[in-house]
């Protein structure tokens, strides 16, 4: 077991695979709400539980993504966090994923569930995986300037915007090599906190 970090004070991670039913149900429902879907630009779910869960747990067997669920600290579930969009695909080694995060309880938003998460994810991502990624990407909307500011502070910088139909999307990324330089350097987030 990593030590503990002290970016992610109250936060563990839970691969989907150890889910226990009632985690499942839970998190289902974070994917089947309208709100938390708009905010993924995305449409609430309308398979059943059971459906949903074998989709993730395949996904998760062939390497597609890697999924965990947010863990708060009291061992509850409160959200989702995961690498998608490997690159290059199975069956090579993926170097490069796309990052997603949700806290579905909208009572804990603002309170820095989501950038522990994050920060748990890049560790393990960085660092504690079999063979590490070298480069995370993540698009926000670009009125979403509190995600952005918790991105930002977890290393991610801005490389782009794109304009789409009645918004604007704003493109982050962060490296392994800028990760692993903000974690020594001494204003970086180890030493921030």
């Amino acid at each position: 077991m990593p030590a503990p970090d002290p970016l992610t004070p109250r936060v563990t991670l839970k691969p989907l695979l150890e889910f226990t039913p009632a985690e499942w149900r839970t998190l289902h429902g974070f994917f089947r709400n309208r709100e938390l879907a708009d905010w993924n630009d995305a449409k609430p779910i309308r398979m059943p539980e059971w459906l949903f869960r074998r989709v993730m747990q395949e996904e998760e067997r062939t390497g597609e993504r890697h999924g965990f669920g947010i863990m708060n600290e009291r061992g509850e579930l409160i959200g989702s966090a995961e690498l998608y969009d490997l690159r290059p695909s199975a069956p090579l080694t993926a170097t490069a994923a796309t990052l997603g995060v949700m806290i579905g309880q909208p009572a804990l938003w603002g309170q820095g569930y989501g950038r522990e998460a994050v920060h748990a994810l890049l560790r393990w991502a960085f660092q504690e995986r079999d063979t590490p990624l070298t480069r995370i990407r993540l698009t926000t909307f670009g009125h979403n300037r509190r995600a952005q500011r918790a991105f930002l502070a977890c290393g991610f910088r801005e490389v782009g915007r794109t304009a789409r139909e009645g918004r604007m999307d704003v493109h982050m990324e962060l490296t392994r090599t800028g990760w692993l330089a903000l974690r020594a350097s001494p204003g970086g987030p180890d030493g921030a906190q």
